[in-house]
């Protein structure tokens, strides 16, 4: 083949397809078999894939120019390959021909779709999304149902791995290597896990948010431990781009109150020893005279129940006004 120098044939666009084409070279043999209409490839035996999805999250097929309305007005986008497989689905050998099954692979990161995969091997003869996930009773969930069945583990290794690194890691280390394996779809059930080693993974939780507010005598309870862990967390895999929220059943923190305990004064007005308080209380309330008491409870019971009100103690001096 020789390019042509004209002028005029620069501006043509090239066809390299049509080039391709005519450029190709047929040896005799293949010609020949060409002509004889012999078959050009075959593959045996026959492997069919079979596409599965989740509930009401096939794939629908249609036109640019389609009205959507027209399109979900169709019955048979209610219906795909996996569905009909389910209904249909009758275990007998195949009359005519040989044919090898295979579902596709599903990275455990997807979720549910992995746990349905799981299931789609293990459980025979299924009709629909609620008997895949029927192991006695139905389950909440496919994870739960792969749980049930046995095909999961109870996560007591990592378990016993966090144990075993906070006898010489830090507790931001700790945090680290659960973030790491949450990334990692490591763990069947995250918030067994969590509430099972919380106590290792707020270590230094306490004494970060004295340095943070200047406050040496500052003390948390529980739910603040509990609150600024998950924070920390949350932090790290937002960096890995990914969320707490995409793990089902563990807690989320309180953004809000995170925000509250780093404000110094609100802070130092929830700083509260309640051990301490309540033996004061008790101390104190048992020694109100029957009149004192009565009042005590007056105000209380409208506390408790959100009623308000205005109260007014009057009294002379020395009958025990500051002292209720």
């Amino acid at each position: 083949m020789v390019q042509s120098n004209n002028d005029s044939d620069k501006n043509d666009a090239v066809d390299k397809i049509k080039k391709y084409y005519n450029c190709r070279y047929i040896s005799a043999c293949e010609a020949s078999w060409r002509i004889f209409k012999y078959g050009v490839h075959y593959r045996y035996p026959a492997v069919i894939r079979l596409h599965f999805h989740l509930p009401d999250q096939q794939h629908v097929v249609y036109e640019a120019d389609d009205d959507i309305e027209d399109v979900l007005d169709r019955t048979s986008i209610a219906s795909s390959m996996f569905t009909s497989w389910m209904k249909y689905l009758i275990w007998k050998p195949r009359k005519v021909g040989y044919a090898i099954g295979r579902i596709h692979s599903v990275s455990p990161k997807l979720g549910k779709a992995y746990f349905l995969r799981i299931l789609l091997n293990k459980v025979k003869g299924p009709k629909s999304f609620e008997e895949i996930r029927t192991v006695g009773e139905l389950c909440s969930s496919f994870k739960d149902a792969c749980y049930n069945l046995g095909l999961l583990d109870d996560d007591k290794e990592f378990i016993d791995a966090i144990k075993e690194a906070s006898l010489s890691g830090s507790g931001f280390y700790l945090r680290f290597l659960f973030a790491t394996m949450l990334l990692s779809s490591s763990l069947c059930k995250p918030e067994i896990v969590w509430q099972n080693t919380w106590e290792y993974l707020s270590d230094g939780i306490l004494y970060n948010q004295q340095q943070r507010l200047k406050s040496p005598s500052l003390s948390l309870n529980e739910d603040q431990h509990k609150n600024l862990t998950l924070f920390e967390i949350e932090q790290i895999l937002l960096h890995n781009n990914s969320s707490l929220k995409k793990y089902g059943k563990m807690p989320y923190p309180d953004v809000d109150s995170v925000s509250s305990s780093n404000n110094c004064l609100i802070t130092e007005e929830l700083d509260y020893d309640i051990p301490n308080l309540k033996n004061e209380f008790d101390r104190l309330f048992v020694a109100l005279t029957n009149e004192q008491r009565g009042i005590f409870i007056d105000i209380m019971d409208a506390v408790k129940h959100s009623r308000g009100g205005v109260f007014f103690v009057y009294g002379y001096s020395g009958t025990g006004k500051t002292f209720l």
